[in-house]
C-alpha cells in the first residue's frame, strides 16, 4: 500500500501539479499484476466494503503507457492515467450501488467517495495559476488535516510523504471500521445515553414537586 501511494504521488505531483504546462507521465508504475477493477461500461456492481477497498489497491495494476495514434486514427484502448480515471468512475458507481443495496453504510460510503475524489484530483493535470489550482490545493490541505492533523502545503519538502501517509491512514481506518462493526455495536449498547448529560426536567416540574412536598 505505501509503495503504491508513494509511486503514485512522486509521479503525479511531479508531472501534473504545479507544472508550467500540462504534462502526463510517460510510463506507468512498475507493479505486480493483480485483479483489476471493472472497466467503464460495465454495470455497477454490488460489493461489500472490503471489496471496494481492495479495488483501490489495484487502480494502478496492469497499466500500459498511453499510445499516441496517427492523426485521424481511432483509439481502440486506453492506457496510463486515462485507464485509472475510468476505473475510478466505475468504483464510484459501484460504491453508490453498494450503498443502495445496504452492503455499506453512509459513513463508509462518503469516506470512500472522498478517497476517490482525492485520487481523481491527483491524476488531473493542473497548470499553475489555473482556476482549478486553489480548489485542488484546498481539498488536499483539508484531507490531510482531517486524517492526520498535519499541515499540508505544496511547497513543503515533505508534502508528498504527508499526502501518502494521510491516504494510507485513511485506508487503514476504513478497513478497521469494517472489521470492528460487531464490536462497535456492542459498545454503543453499553454506552447508550450515558455519553450525554441527562435532559433537563420539563417546565413546571420543579414547582409541582414543591407543591407536593409534605409540610
Amino acid at each position: 500500500m505505501k509503495r503504491t501511494l508513494l509511486v503514485l504521488f512522486v509521479l503525479l505531483f511531479g508531472f501534473a501539479l504545479r507544472g508550467e504546462e500540462c504534462t502526463a507521465p510517460a510510463a506507468a508504475p512498475d507493479v505486480a499484476p493483480a485483479a483489476v477493477p471493472a472497466e467503464t461500461g460495465e454495470a455497477a456492481a454490488v460489493k461489500d466494503g472490503n471489496a471496494l477497498l481492495n479495488a483501490l489497491l489495484t487502480l494502478f495494476d496492469n497499466l500500459v503507457p498511453e499510445k499516441k495514434g496517427a492523426p485521424g486514427e481511432e483509439k481502440v484502448t486506453k492506457g496510463g492515467l486515462a485507464l485509472v480515471d475510468e476505473r475510478l468512475s466505475q468504483l464510484a458507481r459501484d460504491a453508490t450501488s453498494s450503498l443502495e443495496a445496504g452492503t455499506v453504510d453512509k459513513i463508509f460510503y462518503y469516506r470512500y467517495k472522498r478517497m476517490l475524489s482525492i485520487y481523481k484530483m491527483v491524476i488531473t493535470p493542473v497548470v499553475k495559476n489555473e482556476l482549478l489550482e486553489n480548489p485542488f490545493m484546498k481539498a488536499f490541505e483539508d484531507f490531510v488535516w482531517s486524517v492526520t492533523y498535519e499541515r499540508w502545503a505544496w511547497g513543503d519538502k515533505d508534502a508528498i510523504a504527508k499526502m501518502a501517509a494521510a491516504m494510507e491512514e485513511e485506508f487503514v481506518q476504513m478497513k478497521i471500521y469494517l472489521d470492528t462493526k460487531q464490536k462497535r455495536e456492542e459498545l454503543k449498547q453499553k454506552i447508550g445515553k450515558r455519553i450525554l448529560p441527562p435532559p433537563p426536567p420539563p417546565p413546571g416540574s420543579k414547582k409541582k414537586a414543591e407543591e407536593k412536598k409534605p409540610e
